[in-house]
């Protein structure tokens, strides 16, 4: 059974993966009507557990929403992620001890 509490496992599989990225759940079209009437572009988003989902970089690019940070547990992903796109903000981190100063960000986005 998969560890998904373990990050060894996702470096491991993002790492034996060289590029099968995918939306867990729904993607960015399925979400932008909801996003578009929440939220607004200028509002500093927060994306936990983003991986190397296509919804990240569709936020940023097709979504105009460019004040986002879009973090995961694992440091394989991030470091692929920013060779990809390198003009977004993506950090490593864990989503049981965040790193962020209180009311750093607007909206919480973890479609997980």
């Amino acid at each position: 059974m998969p560890q998904y509490g373990d990050r060894d496992y996702w470096d491991e599989r993002y790492a034996l993966t060289e590029s099968n990225p995918f939306d867990w759940l729904c993607d960015y079209d399925q979400l932008e009507p909801l996003l578009n009437g929440l939220v607004r572009r200028d509002e500093r988003i927060l994306v936990v557990g983003c991986g190397d989902a296509p919804f990240s970089p569709d936020l940023y690019f097709r979504g105009g929403y460019a004040n986002s940070v879009h973090f995961d547990y694992s440091r394989v992903v991030i470091a692929r992620q920013m060779e990809r796109y390198p003009d977004m903000d993506w950090r490593i981190g864990d989503a049981l001890d965040m790193r962020f100063s209180d009311r750093s960000f607007d909206v919480v986005i973890d479609k997980r």
